[in-house]
């Protein structure tokens, strides 16, 4: 008899170690910093492509991308099974020369917010593994400091696809994802589950 309470307790102790970590209900703050955005991509197929319909005319130089931040909100609508809502902001800046003249210094702000969802096909306590996609709409603003004026910026259609992400960590945890996007290639972060 006593062999049967302690087997059950010991049981039910290890199935609480593995219950899921996002059940129906859980919400999820996270601060992410992310590198080599699907933005920092455009322009570079942009800036090639006026290169070569202009005969290198124009041309831009010395770009330089910063880093993407971004706040999410993740509520579980199912076990495992996440929605969220994120803004994320970037910056970059290039030299754009014409007849290989420096003629204007342009910065970028780009501000991105987006709707998505996360499966999570590992799901601890401490450790969850995940996968999962995003749309988004991207803002542009750009300034001017060189010789011409400041163009108006666009707004465009953007994507996060998350191949692999991993959260270690309780209800305070540390994160990585791997994929494509707005967020960017690599991102790592901080979030809290309540």
């Amino acid at each position: 008899m006593n062999k049967r309470l302690l087997l059950s307790t010991t049981l039910l102790l290890c199935s609480a170690g593995v219950a899921f970590a996002q059940q129906k209900g859980t919400s999820d703050i996270s601060v992410t910093v992310g590198a080599a955005t699907s933005t920092d991509l455009a322009n570079l197929f942009t800036n090639i492509l006026t290169e070569g319909l202009t005969g290198r005319e124009y041309s831009t130089r010395n770009m330089k991308a910063g880093p993407s931040f971004g706040l999410t909100y993740r509520y579980a609508v199912a076990d495992r099974w996440m929605v969220h809502a994120d803004g994320f902001y970037q910056k970059m800046t290039e030299d754009l020369y014409l007849s290989n003249v420096k003629s204007d210094e342009f910065k970028y702000s780009y501000i991105t917010v987006g709707l998505g969802s996360d499966y999570r096909y590992i799901s601890k306590e401490y450790f969850q593994m995940y996968s999962g996609l995003a749309v988004a709409y991207t803002s542009e603003s750009i300034d001017n400091s060189g010789q011409g004026a400041s163009p108006k910026g666009e707004g465009f259609f953007n994507y996060q696809v998350n191949a692999a992400g991993f959260r270690v960590g309780k209800k305070l945890a540390g994160f990585a994802e791997l994929g494509f996007g707005y967020k960017g290639i690599a991102n790592v972060g901080v979030s809290y589950q309540f």
